[in-house]
């Protein structure tokens, strides 16, 4: 096991700022009603390549890419450069990015091939940093070369301006730009304020802050292919589910395991994150999604085929709201659900709701900066209890699942022989 700090041989921070100034008639960026209320954590993704191939890429080169192409992005997602302020709009000042460079004394393997590890993944995000609240720039990423020659290149922005979709744009955009410079510019919209009006009395705002639990461990399980197939023939032949997802079949298991690691039978919602392009446009940055929420009152909604089938009609019944919303009612139809969602929340106990997102099929390991595509994009837990998060696998089979969890129930979760059967524990994170 790696302790982190000891392993790094130099590091250097750059502010890189907006190669061209942003005009004043763009200085102030109101944030939206959807950005106001998330909390202001900064979402991590880190993406490890080997040695590059091609000996003209060194380490210098890269970093010299990476920069100049952060910086001619940064005029594009000009909000990104700017300073937060009281929830209300970013001051697009153009104050720029931390960029940190740092090199490691590990091999690549270490952090990738280790069967378990703690802080090590931490040692490619900037050091006191940024996944929870964070004092500095709303964009910080990070450029890491191993001694082996392997490289990653991290990034977290901050969820006051984007939210999962918008990162994975923003990474995009830059891998783009720096494999090749003359590559189009990024045609994107800051709108989102337009769909969904800010509320200028904040204190009225629902509480969806997500808050470090201290006492949580996180996990990464890899679902195989196969164990997902055999959980979707038992979804499908059992509640009448056409085609039921990975993703579906993955979290009504994880979900009911879950309860049953926490003791005795309470019941509990599951909060669904689910995006809103469309119907807003897909070049839209910002915050823009919905969740919806099922519960479990009983021990039979906890059956795969039932917990199945509620999620697949709850999906469907969001979506049906949302098939013919024009752009100018899709404010009233959003903050109808989340004041649902939030009055749902009030009536169980925190222990007993679970968060879950997912960024399969976004192709985050198809992000090519110019020396060939990642070999493993990771995350890092956030501390948060009850979070279930996906992820596609490396290889594109299966899918990678993170699940954070209190320390205790985590110790049975883990140990489940059912998890076991369909999962296999990964990294301990």
């Amino acid at each position: 096991m790696v302790t982190p700090k000891s392993h790094i041989v130099s590091m250097s921070k750059k502010i890189i700022k907006p190669s061209s100034p942003t005009p004043s008639s763009l200085r102030r960026h109101n944030l939206s009603f959807l950005d106001q209320i998330v909390s202001p954590l900064h979402n991590p993704l880190a993406f490890f390549y080997p040695k590059p191939e091609n000996s003209s890429y060194d380490i210098n080169r890269i970093s010299t890419l990476l920069e100049n192409s952060l910086a001619n992005l940064l005029t594009s997602y000009y909000p990104f450069a700017g300073t937060y302020n009281d929830n209300i709009f970013i001051d697009c000042n153009d104050v720029g990015a931390e960029f940190f460079n740092v090199q490691l004394d590990i091999p690549i393997s270490e952090i990738l091939d280790h069967p378990y590890y703690n802080d090590d993944i931490n040692l490619v995000y900037p050091q006191g940093c940024p996944w929870n609240t964070y004092d500095g720039t709303l964009v910080v990423a990070q450029l890491t070369l191993f001694d082996c020659g392997g490289i990653a290149v991290s990034v977290c922005i901050s969820h006051k301006v984007a939210d999962a979709y918008s990162v994975i744009k923003f990474i995009t955009d830059w891998s783009n730009l720096t494999r090749d410079s003359s590559h189009a510019k990024p045609s994107i919209l800051f709108d989102g304020a337009s769909f969904f009006p800010q509320v200028t009395d904040t204190s009225t705002l629902p509480d969806f802050d997500v808050r470090n639990d201290g006492n949580c461990v996180t996990r990464l399980f890899h679902f195989s292919s196969s164990g997902l197939d055999k959980l979707k023939i038992i979804a499908a032949a059992e509640s009448g589910v056409e085609n039921p997802s990975r993703v579906e079949v993955a979290t009504a298991l994880i979900h009911k395991h879950a309860m049953i690691a926490s003791g005795s039978f309470k019941p509990s919602l599951l909060c669904h994150i689910m995006g809103l392009r469309p119907p807003l446009p897909l070049n839209s940055i910002g915050n823009a999604c919905s969740f919806f929420v099922t519960s479990t009152q009983t021990e039979d909604d906890m059956k795969l085929s039932n917990s199945v089938a509620v999620l697949r009609k709850s999906k469907e019944q969001l979506r049906e709201k949302l098939k013919n919303v024009t752009q100018s009612d899709i404010f009233f139809k959003v903050l109808e659900i989340t004041q649902q969602g939030a009055e749902l929340l009030e009536y169980v106990n925190k222990d007993d709701a679970y968060k879950c997102s997912s960024l399969c099929n976004f192709g985050l390991y198809n992000m090519d900066f110019g020396w060939g595509k990642a070999i493993r994009v990771s995350s890092v837990s956030r501390g948060v209890k009850n979070q279930i998060f996906f992820m596609d696998s490396p290889t594109g089979n299966g899918m990678d699942v993170m699940v954070t969890l209190d320390e205790k129930e985590m110790e049975i979760f883990q140990s489940d022989k059912v998890i076991l059967e369909y999962a296999s524990p990964v990294v301990k994170m």
